[in-house]
């Protein structure tokens, strides 16, 4: 009941976001994909360094809206996404006489609050930065971890990106500040004496954004027209967006 009440209240947070930033104007859509490297196994008395493992990193997802103040030389980009990551790691262990492979998998969706501080560097190019604050949805492991009390997470988000035209194309690190290892307590068998899983956040990500067209105008006629045709491009997304809250609502009652 409790996690009802609290799902029930982010998901209004939501709500109210998107309608702000439907109604500041400058409104975008923002997807990437992200090249994930968490998940790993730590702690490990026995771990063979040199062994040799054929695992790569998982890609995953994330897709979002977001708006943009402009401050001339700066510009402040609060946004909203959904995060879907998955990882791959595994370890080599000595146990007596023999070598066990311990290969952990994990997957995670989570709603992330990323507030960037930008700054324009040279025509298109600029830099950024920002906290970014993320919250569980639901998380998914083939070991049997300990439970994860703590749903919330901060991370400092840096990067750099390239605007041309209404076209924004990005390259994003994101390090989570607060560590989140998880105690394992089965490993599907293999002896890992009491190891843990680090979950903290480790990513690198390619974004796209693209805001709807909206030109500033010099006078009150053309604002008035510019206005009227923004809201009739911001109409197909809007409902799309307080949709997607009560759906990731309902599915996890």
């Amino acid at each position: 009941m409790v996690n009802n009440k609290l799902n029930f209240k982010i998901y209004f947070l939501i709500i109210f976001f998107s309608s702000s930033l439907y109604s500041q104007g400058n409104f975008g859509v923002n997807i990437g994909i992200n090249d994930d490297n968490f998940g790993s196994i730590e702690n490990l008395k026995t771990k063979i360094d040199d062994y040799n493992l054929d695992i790569k990193n998982s890609t995953g997802f994330q897709f979002g809206i977001f708006t943009e103040i402009d401050l001339i030389t700066f510009y402040i980009r609060p946004e909203l996404n959904l995060i879907f990551s998955k990882s791959k790691n595994a370890s080599a262990i000595q146990n007596n006489e023999s070598i066990e492979i311990a290969e952990h998998s994990y997957k995670s969706s989570d709603l992330q609050l990323p507030i960037i501080f930008g700054y324009k560097v040279l025509g298109p190019l600029s830099i950024f930065g920002g906290p970014s604050f993320k919250y569980s949805l639901s998380e998914s492991s083939n070991f049997n971890l300990d439970e994860i009390k703590d749903k919330y997470s901060v991370s400092l988000l840096l990067g750099s990106r390239v605007k041309i035209k209404s076209i924004s194309i990005g390259l994003r690190y994101e390090r989570g500040l607060n560590s989140k290892e998880v105690l394992i307590i089965n490993a599907n068998g293999v002896n890992l004496n009491d190891a843990n899983v680090d979950l903290t956040t480790n990513k690198l990500s390619l974004n796209i954004s693209y805001p709807p067209p909206c030109a500033s105008k010099k006078n009150t006629s053309e604002s008035l027209s510019s206005m009227d045709s923004k809201n009739d491009l911001l109409s197909w997304w809007y409902p799309f967006i307080n949709g997607i809250p009560w759906c990731l609502y309902f599915a996890q009652r």
